[in-house]
């Protein structure tokens, strides 16, 4: 079973690099713009650290860390399940979704894993080379608890992500706009630049809660830094198991509600 979507997930991302091949300098401009944000992000911190030397416990190495951990999550979420979802809110509302739910797979495989946008990956790419700096920085040997601990929270992040995206895409079986809470996604995306326990407490609760993206990128960060223990670990496996249990459940509800071309 993981083999054959395995097999077809390699061939999704095959069809859709053929198609970012054939327009390749829209291809190149694309990463341009990804230095140019990636390194305005950069400029930021350090400017923001040039006044201080810590903020809330983080050292500028870690922010490294965490502004890396931050375009690895955007990066992965970018090119996989948001190009599906995007296309998952037109077949809704056109009625077209019935060509997915009548092929022998899993639909919610299909869904979201469908289309790919390969240019996007090239920032997992600047997200590694900011890591790889911010450990320079940090001038401390990672243990090998460390890197498991960090590939464990940014497994659990990338999930915790795909929950909330697919969730919010299921939404459009009952409301006809959808995109302006993607809107709202996108925002509290760009806060998960800084870690989470510097924001107040209302939005530190939306962050690691209703809209998990501040946990997503804070706590792999934290892993990387050694500042994680395992209680904290647990806690984000526990809630990315729980998110996937409610997000396949919510998902079977969604479509009971569905009205296809067909009907």
């Amino acid at each position: 079973m993981i083999r054959r979507y395995g097999r077809l997930l390699a061939l999704f991302a095959a069809v859709e690099t053929q198609y970012e091949l054939e327009y390749r300098v829209n291809l190149v401009f694309n990463v341009l713009q990804q230095l140019v944000v990636t390194g305005t992000s950069l400029g930021a911190v350090l400017i923001l650290f040039s006044y201080t030397t810590t903020m809330n416990g983080w050292s500028v190495a870690e922010m490294l860390i965490l502004i890396g951990t931050y375009y690895i999550v955007q990066g992965v979420a970018d090119s996989t399940v948001g190009p599906s979802v995007e296309r998952l809110l037109e077949h809704i509302r056109l009625g077209t979704l019935d060509f997915t739910l009548l092929k022998p797979a899993n639909s919610q495989f299909l869904v979201t894993m469908r289309h790919f946008k390969v240019r996007n990956l090239f920032g997992v790419l600047t997200g590694l080379i900011i890591i790889g700096i911010g450990l320079v920085q940090l001038n401390a040997a990672l243990s090998p608890l460390q890197v498991l601990s960090f590939i464990l929270a940014l497994a659990c992040g990338l999930g915790l992500v795909y929950c909330l995206l697919h969730c919010l895409a299921t939404l459009a079986f009952w409301f006809v706009r959808v995109e302006n809470l993607l809107v709202i996604y996108g925002a509290f995306v760009d806060a998960a630049r800084f870690p989470v326990d510097i924001y107040p407490g209302w939005l530190r609760l939306t962050l690691s809660s209703i809209a998990p993206i501040g946990i997503a990128v804070t706590v792999p960060a934290e892993a990387m830094a050694g500042k994680l223990d395992l209680l904290g670990l647990g806690a984000i496996l526990v809630a990315t198991i729980l998110a996937w249990t409610f997000t396949s459940w919510f998902w079977k509800f969604g479509l009971r509600s569905y009205t296809g071309a067909s009907a």
